[in-house]
């Protein structure tokens, strides 16, 4: 009889509840913080507290990185069958939110820990909040009767109130926004039309040094330019070679033709020219004469000679050329019984400074 009595006691008795399994835990900390076997002991610990049958399995990814001003962050990734929750504290102390992320942990695996004990619902009356005078239950934890379990209080951090309602299912992330594709280059234009404009000095060409103008227009490439240029020798009165007293107001007006090849790219360029100019030199007598007359005679002059363009504007260069000019035509103008006025020398030289207009 006594051993029948025994055996329906255990049958009849209740049997012991196995002790939440350890949940996956991933803790990811910078230097200064608690490493990952300090947390999980921690998480052990209360597991070990946790009321019989509140067990689930759960994966736990916990991150926690340093902010400006000596202050921390911890971001807690919780899944469990109820779904996927994220949790985001900030605190003065590391050891502060491993604490908190080790509650939060063993919340996650057994969800009876809300309650502090069993039929301790959290926020419910039946449990006795803490007295007046001691210390007070964190947000969310009460502390449970004397016989039961007790469950340390969540650490103090400046994330406000833990929410006991974990883990909360996150609504589907939204998708990435599309990059903003950016703006296509503009290709630069392969030809330009140019405009140019110059002053400068010559000899060679009237029988002393002369001011001159110069007008210009063409098209180039990146490493060359073609162009149709307008020079104008400004009228000057030079002497007879025998008669000082007579001699000849003289002046030139000639149209070329340009080709260059352009050395360099970006702000300086270094054209390199030549070409062939045709005009008119024309002189009238001055001086004692008896009769003063005009006379025109065709000029033309092969020119080489090298140049300097900087940008100074996307579309406008400051120019300076030089070139030496060698006469295709000898021109003779001269005083009657007073010798000659012009012009004898077989080359000359020009030089400018002046502006170009690249269009468009």
């Amino acid at each position: 009889m006594l051993a029948l009595a025994t055996c329906a006691a255990l049958l009849l008795a209740p049997g012991s509840a196995p002790a939440p399994t350890m949940p996956e835990v991933r803790w990811e900390a910078p230097a200064g913080c608690p490493d990952e076997a300090a947390v999980r002991a921690q998480i052990a610990g209360l597991l070990a507290r946790a009321p019989a049958g509140t067990g689930q399995a759960a994966q736990v990814t916990l991150r926690v990185e340093s902010l400006p001003g000596g202050r921390w962050r911890l971001d807690a990734t919780i899944t469990s069958p109820e779904g996927q929750g994220r949790r985001s504290l900030e605190g003065d102390r590391c050891e502060a939110l491993a604490e908190a992320a080790a509650l939060l942990t063993a919340i996650a695996a057994a969800p009876g820990l809300q309650g502090g004990a069993p039929g301790a619902a959290p926020g419910s009356q039946g449990g006795p909040s803490g007295s007046q005078g001691g210390p007070s239950a964190s947000p969310g934890l009460q502390e449970g009767p004397p016989s039961g379990p007790q469950v340390p209080p969540v650490p103090e951090v400046d994330a406000g109130e833990l929410e006991p309602e974990l883990p909360a299912v996150d609504r589907e992330p939204e998708p990435p926004a599309a990059p903003t594709p950016a703006p296509a280059k503009r290709p630069s234009r392969a030809l330009r039309a140019t405009l140019g404009l110059g002053v400068g000095i010559g000899a060679g060409a009237l029988p002393g040094p002369t001011a001159l103008l110069r007008a210009a227009a063409g098209v180039r490439g990146r490493h060359w330019a073609v162009l149709l240029a307008q020079s104008f020798w400004l009228p000057r009165e030079f002497a007879a070679a025998d008669d000082e007293r007579v001699g000849g107001r003289l002046w030139l007006a000639a149209t070329g033709v340009r080709a260059c090849g352009i050395v360099g790219k970006g702000r300086v360029e270094a054209p390199l020219c030549g070409g062939v100019e045709v005009g008119a030199l024309r002189g009238r007598g001055i001086g004692e004469l008896m009769a003063s007359r005009e006379a025109t005679s065709v000029w033309a002059a092969a020119s080489a000679g090298p140049g300097l363009h900087v940008r100074v504007a996307p579309r406008v260069a400051l120019t300076v050329s030089a070139e030496l000019l060698v006469m295709l035509t000898r021109v003779r103008f001269e005083v009657t019984n007073s010798g000659a006025v012009c012009c004898r020398s077989p080359v000359g030289v020009a030089a400018t400074a002046g502006l170009e207009v690249r269009l468009p």
